[in-house]
């Protein structure tokens, strides 16, 4: 339930998301560099399935496309993060 939900979510990290991640959501991050690491936000993109597989899309085509090598790549996500003081 809704309330089962925010009482996990408190206990797990002391903050209450704004919006809940859906558990199981039919979006495949496996193929994807890099993606696995953003299980959670589109785990709360699940709530917008079209919207997912949108942003899905253009992770996949950045970051497989292109004339930077893949290593560059998520070297610059990982600095971006360290940067914005968030996980990646």
């Amino acid at each position: 339930s809704w309330e089962e939900s925010k009482k996990i979510q408190r206990k797990r990290d002391g903050a209450m998301p704004r919006i809940l991640p859906i558990e199981h959501t039919h979006i495949d991050l496996n193929d994807i560099p890099g993606a696995s690491s953003m299980s959670q936000l589109f785990q709360v993109m699940g709530h917008r399935p079209e919207l997912a597989q949108h942003t899905l899309a253009l992770l996949e085509a950045t970051m497989r496309g292109g004339t930077v090598e893949p290593q560059l790549k998520e070297l610059l996500a990982i600095r971006v993060s360290q940067v914005n003081h968030c996980v990646y």
